[in-house]
């Protein structure tokens, strides 16, 4: 008898959710079609003259779902997958108002994947101007990913990607780990508010340049008390990876130490790296230890590299890798802002020392003494032998 209760008390619920998920579907109450849902928010300059001090252009993308299907047939000559609005005004708040009333739905931002902002506004106005309106809106994403953009934004969401149906899941694609290519940095929504709160590293948000015909991702933009101060090439991108144990992998050209003028291309699955205080002549130094394994991949000519070479080798890598971290560790200090996080390692190991600079820190990081240290070893499990 129990059990006959128990196994209708489990068809019920079954059916139950049967009913639940084949409903017309809703969002707090509110039905599906009924909202607007926002992929892409770019923030630029406004191009117009007579602009007022303080403005800024508000740009969102939002997909058209009758031209989601991929049938290039059903979509038409022009039917993009997608469409922009945009408008002015000096506060975000503002300006999604606006342009809630060009749209017989509701706009709605839980969905949202991408922030992109002018370098110009970043400077200017500053990223936590912008993201004020988005970061106390709980349905906004924390993994929604951030960029600064090398040019204007809303030329972005503006154009069609060679392979995704929208700009916004192509350059999500592009800023994301599976890009695999190390002079990008990886950030998001979430990572750049715990980073902005704290007062022992300032934050990194990856830098996108809109080409003639595609978008080009490849260095970073470093920003200080909220706003954009410079930037960072590829390779001093892939330098703070690699200081920040981002886990990247990348290929390095050394010269050849048996033929000089033949290059060697090495490639590195991971970095390791950690930070220590040193004292040298009553001088404290701070001192990035940075650990590697290598393999040869490619040679520009018929020889390769013998066994017999592995330490001459394995220097050469060693000082490219530590040229590369050291111009990284110079151009932070040019700026002025920790992206190393030299404040957060002394916060947590040297508290009372860490109170007596964090309130000038800029000026105390801009001449703290940073030292590299790099060792590489040669795998050698894949290895080409010649003359």
């Amino acid at each position: 008898m129990k059990a006959t209760v128990m196994k209708k008390k489990g068809c019920f619920l079954g059916l139950l959710l049967v009913v639940t998920f084949t409903t017309a579907g809703c969002w707090e109450g509110r039905e599906l079609n009924a909202r607007a849902f926002v992929t892409a928010v770019a923030f630029d300059l406004p191009t117009e003259e007579g602009g007022e001090p303080g403005e800024i252009l508000l740009s969102i993308q939002i997909p058209v779902p009758a031209k989601m299907g991929g049938d290039s047939g059903q979509q038409g000559g022009d039917g993009a997958p997608f469409v922009v609005y945009g408008t002015t005004a000096k506060m975000v708040s503002v300006g999604i108002r606006q342009l809630q009333r060009q749209l017989d739905r509701e706009l709605f931002f839980g969905h949202t994947q991408l922030f992109l902002i002018n370098a110009e506004v970043a400077a200017t106005i500053g990223v936590d101007r912008l993201l004020d309106h988005f970061k106390r809106d709980f349905r906004v994403q924390r993994m929604t990913r951030i960029a600064i953009i090398d040019g204007e934004a809303k030329e972005i969401l503006n154009r069609q990607p060679p392979i995704s149906q929208t700009p916004s899941a192509y350059i999500e694609n592009l800023l994301s780990p599976q890009s695999g290519v190390g002079i990008n940095y990886i950030s998001d929504f979430g990572r750049y508010l715990v980073e902005q709160s704290d007062d022992g590293i300032d934050p990194v948000l990856p830098r996108l340049q809109p080409g003639k015909e595609t978008t080009m991702t490849g260095g970073a933009a470093v920003l200080k008390n909220g706003k954009f101060r410079g930037w960072l090439s590829n390779f001093e991108t892939r330098g703070l990876n690699i200081i920040l144990n981002q886990g990247i992998g990348s290929k390095y050209e050394v010269e050849c130490p048996l033929h000089p003028g033949e290059t060697i291309v090495v490639g590195v699955d991971a970095f390791r790296s950690r930070y220590r205080l040193r004292e040298v002549n009553g001088q404290t130094i701070f001192q990035i230890v940075v650990r590697g394994k290598f393999e040869t991949i490619e040679f520009s000519d018929i020889h390769g590299p013998l066994a017999e070479l592995q330490d001459d080798l394995e220097q050469k890598v060693s000082a490219a890798v530590q040229q590369e971290l050291e111009q990284t560790v110079r151009r932070a200090q040019e700026l002025g802002a920790d992206i190393l996080g030299v404040g957060r390692y002394l916060k947590s190991h040297q508290p009372k020392w860490w109170h007596q600079v964090k309130d000038n820190w800029e000026q105390e990081f801009f001449a703290f003494p940073i030292e590299v240290e790099v060792e590489m070893e040669w795998a050698m499990t894949i290895r080409r032998f010649g003359g």
